[in-house]
């Protein structure tokens, strides 16, 4: 297997008439089986050739996750050209700026997407409408190859600000990533994989898509990401696994325990999460069996990343029953670097790296990797890329460390990093990890705020009882080093920090309006 295109054909042979791809409207769930998907993936490489595409250029795909999405997804692939995925929540103007830094020759949109951009140059066709216009083409492969070394996606990261990046992949890239990440955790015919993330994102790609497809699972879309959509699509479809980043575990936890609460159980929810540790994985499952009742009685894990977990909300899944697999990635590494297994796994470890590429902790503590899933470069860039790279080693900007065992923990990015007046550095998730230990902190972000002495740790708070923000300082302080103590807070106004599409908190524009504040 080398290239994307092999990957689906692979599938379509293995598993041909078995349930692929689902897409659930108003309770009903309407399926494509590996056949179908293959097939009109193949279709649509015939109209886009026969509509001028080249192998080389470059066709971008803006639209919610579903099975046209995947079909049409592999169909630019099988023309020979190169996918341009942007996330469903990017604004028009960042597509708009995309779309010419690229080149694109077509653009396939949802309907929501396309009625953004009116007069663009470049042609926008409908996804809603390929059922039509791919009539006339036939449902077999174009009379070309595809190599594993031609570029498959130019990934940008919608949040990007200034001047976007767009992150060069090629098959070979993603196809090393897969099969080294399907050593350590394997997708088999009885899951079914609930898909929550924008397949823009590699993580959803990798994890989400191509792992299932290897597999032989099936994937469920969502038409609406309302809680009560998503919780009756667990228990409806029966889902075995889903990715998801930390915040969202955080959304799901706190809706399993305001329905203890509804129900007056809050004194056997707490005896049997003592109890739980003890127990051995089936027995926490039959102890939650009424959990279990709600997931659909077939969860199984989750597959974490994109953000810091906090450990504490890790092992009240696990307590639960439900194993979460935390990993580490980036865009540039197709998207894979480390990962835990169902069956070895560290809490706070994003797990050992995967076999296709090494991993090293440089002298100031970044985490910098090289292998056959790294990154070509940024498009049209080449100063970028090369400021990302030292002897051939991508540099991550995370920081990390090693344990004896070869597991790799994270703290934080390098830009993040408080570097106090004395020269300690203070990294700013083991103060939120801290401050996550109080009850009444519903989240929170510390940055560097400059005071008298210099650069001094701040704590930003999204409190539920904002008059308890002093003493949540106080106890994560007596959890802290001296040099790490928290010297000032704030306590959010807005109900929610500013996110990305993948819930991550802007630190930067947390920390510009505590700037902007105080020069009020």
């Amino acid at each position: 297997m080398y290239t994307l295109i092999d990957l689906l054909e692979t599938a379509r042979a293995h598993y041909g008439p078995a349930p692929f791809l689902g897409l659930r409207r108003e309770q009903e769930t309407a399926w494509w089986s590996y056949q179908e998907t293959a097939d009109f993936s193949c279709r649509v490489a015939n109209w886009l050739v026969a509509s001028g595409i080249r192998p080389g250029d470059r066709v971008a795909l803006w639209a919610p996750s579903q099975p046209r999405w995947v079909g049409a997804f592999f169909g630019i692939l099988r023309a020979g050209a190169v996918v341009v995925p942007l996330d469903v929540n990017s604004t028009a103007g960042f597509v708009r700026e995309v779309l010419e830094r690229v080149g694109a020759k077509a653009l396939l949109a949802g309907g929501a997407q396309a009625a953004k951009l009116p007069g663009l140059d470049v042609e926008v066709i409908p996804l809603d409408a390929l059922g039509c216009i791919l009539a006339p083409f036939p449902a077999v492969p174009p009379d070309h190859d595809v190599g594993p070394d031609d570029l498959a996606e130019l990934v940008f990261t919608s949040g990007t600000t200034g001047h976007p990046k767009g992150v060069m992949l090629t098959h070979r890239n993603i196809i090393a990533n897969l099969l080294a990440s399907s050593q350590v955790m394997r997708c088999y015919p009885h899951y079914c994989v609930l898909s929550l993330l924008p397949l823009s994102h590699m993580f959803e790609q990798m994890g989400g898509l191509y792992m299932p497809m290897l597999g032989g699972s099936a994937v469920v879309y969502l038409s609406s990401l309302n809680p009560r959509e998503v919780f009756l699509a667990l228990r409806q479809e029966r889902i075995t696994c889903m990715l998801a980043v930390p915040q969202v575990l955080q959304l799901f936890m706190r809706r399993i325990e305001q329905e203890v609460q509804r129900r007056g159980q809050q004194r056997v929810w707490r005896l049997l999460n003592l109890v739980a540790p003890l127990l051995p994985q089936w027995a926490r499952r039959l102890a939650f069996s009424s959990v279990h009742r709600s997931l659909g009685g077939r969860f199984q894990f989750f597959i974490s990343g994109g953000a810091f977990l906090d450990p504490s909300l890790h092992r009240g899944w696990e307590r639960l029953g439900i194993r979460v697999i935390q990993g580490y990635g980036a865009t540039e590494a197709a998207p894979v670097i480390t990962t835990n297994s169902l069956e070895r796994r560290k809490l706070s470890s994003v797990g050992t790296p995967i076999d296709c590429l090494e991993l090293r902790i440089a002298a100031d503590g970044e985490v910098q990797v090289r292998g056959e899933n790294v990154f070509q470069g940024y498009w049209q860039d080449p100063q970028r890329t090369q400021e990302s790279f030292a002897d051939g080693w991508y540099l991550t900007g995370d920081l990390g460390s090693l344990d004896k065992d070869g597991y790799v923990y994270l703290h934080g990015r390098k830009k993040d990093m408080i570097v106090l007046a004395n020269g300690l550095n203070v990294y700013p998730e083991d103060v939120e990890n801290a401050l996550k230990a109080s009850a009444t902190v519903k989240d929170c972000v510390v940055v560097p705020l400059t005071g008298d002495a210099g650069p001094e740790v701040h704590a930003v708070l999204l409190m539920e009882d904002p008059a308890a923000a002093k003493e949540a300082v106080r106890a994560a302080n007596r959890m802290l080093a001296s040099h790490q103590h928290i010297r000032g807070h704030t306590v959010w106004s807005e109900p929610d920090f500013p996110r990305t599409h993948t819930l991550k908190v802007k630190r930067s524009e947390v920390q510009a309006h505590l700037v902007e504040m105080s020069h009020v």
